[in-house]
């Protein structure tokens, strides 16, 4: 990988001017591979004039419970050998069901400047329609993670090292509002892990700058809040 991927001064940590170019550069970069993984909205928020008051905001539908339990299980061997046995070669072929049926809600993550620990955090708040059709916000830890992570493996990871304790809830930075966010207590060692893995072989290592430092992250953290993006 080339190493023009705008330098840092201080990698793993960002001052605020360079997150806000970070953010920027990822937008510009990603934009289109977002649409396709099934993100409606990505953008900027810009709150006041500091580096620190604007995020990245990233928004996807929540899938239905049947569709994230058709996900989750997937079809076992022999009721695909089944329906390929059935299926009729001259019946013609429906077109798939509107994805808005398949959408109980949506989540909203936002990519917010830490200026404590100097790096990014992820604010995340989804809203599932209740029993009389209005739009209700879910902050508990556990039925947030029901609602998002849909890999079995990434769920068994996530209990294993009982990294459920790393969400929390706390006020936005920038809103006020109670979001879950992922603490960053361990943001710096995990990119440090990327940049300079324990290989002799330093040429495996990847270069992160300004260009690929949200993906990067992303990466690592994205899973855990159901956030399946590009990597670097």
């Amino acid at each position: 990988m080339t190493s023009d991927v705008g330098a840092l001064a201080d990698f793993p940590y960002l001052t605020q001017d360079e997150f806000a170019q970070c953010i920027r550069r990822f937008v510009e970069r990603y934009a289109v591979e977002l649409t396709e993984r099934g993100v409606t909205d990505t953008g900027i928020v810009v709150r006041g004039r500091a580096a620190w008051q604007q995020y990245l905001q990233l928004r996807k539908p929540l899938l239905s419970e049947q569709k994230r339990c058709d996900i989750s299980t997937g079809p076992s061997e022999d009721s695909i050998e089944a329906e390929l046995e059935d299926a009729d070669p001259l019946q013609q072929t429906q077109p798939p069901e509107s994805t808005t049926n398949e959408s109980s809600g949506y989540v909203e993550y936002h990519i917010v400047y830490s200026r404590t620990w100097r790096v990014p955090v992820v604010y995340v708040r989804a809203y599932q329609t209740d029993e009389a059709g209005n739009m209700q916000a879910v902050l508990e830890v556990g039925r947030v993670v029901d609602l998002l992570v849909t890999d079995n493996a990434v769920r068994g990871a996530m209990a294993a090292v009982d990294f459920g304790g790393a969400l929390g809830i706390q006020d936005h930075p920038v809103l006020g509002h109670p979001f879950l966010y992922l603490h960053p207590c361990h943001t710096a060692t995990l990119l440090r892990a990327v940049v300079a893995p324990s290989s002799d072989d330093e040429s495996s290592a990847v270069q992160i700058g300004m260009d690929n430092y949200v993906a990067a992250w992303l990466s690592l953290v994205g899973p855990a809040v159901g956030l399946a993006l590009p990597c670097v």
